[in-house]
């Protein structure tokens, strides 16, 4: 599907007020089991909006210290951050998700004033190749998932 395309069926549902439905849209465009919306909250990082493609019914991820999630690659660099295969990237030895998610495909989201404040990321437990167009697909739709990941409450 077109990044246009995608990018109008996302707008869409997020104008319908739908975030969950925008995060299932995209978890359909890549192999990986979960797509997750995440928020910055200091040392925190909060689940807003989840989705696992093997299990629908379940909504939500617990909050985890950012520190012990792969969003500290994209927070750290301020960029994209993706991991093929976790058990033989270097860049994630030691780290606690390294034998938990064989793959993460995350991108920054940025506010109106160029703070980041959290990531729309794909993750699996197994190792999945992340295809560039994955990539440009999250980089397009980053910008227009600001507003709804700092609704209050979120």
């Amino acid at each position: 599907m077109p990044v246009t395309t995608v990018l109008e069926r996302v707008r869409a549902l997020l104008d319908a007020g739908d975030v969950r439905g925008a995060v299932i849209l995209l978890n359909s465009l890549t192999p990986h089991r979960f797509t997750s919306l995440f928020r910055f909250d200091g040392d925190m990082l909060r689940n807003v909006v989840f989705f696992d493609r093997e299990n629908p019914s379940e909504e939500a991820v617990e909050d985890v210290p950012v520190a012990a999630s792969y969003c500290v690659f994209v927070r750290d660099s301020a960029g994209t951050f993706t991991v093929p295969d976790a058990a033989c990237d270097a860049r994630v030895d030691g780290h606690p998700k390294q034998p938990v998610f064989r793959s993460y495909c995350g991108v920054p989201l940025v506010d109106s004033t160029g703070r980041m404040f959290g990531t729309i990321c794909h993750f699996d437990f197994e190792p999945r190749a992340v295809d560039p167009k994955t990539v440009e697909l999250l980089e397009a739709v980053a910008p227009y998932l600001p507003p709804s990941a700092e609704r209050p409450g979120a």
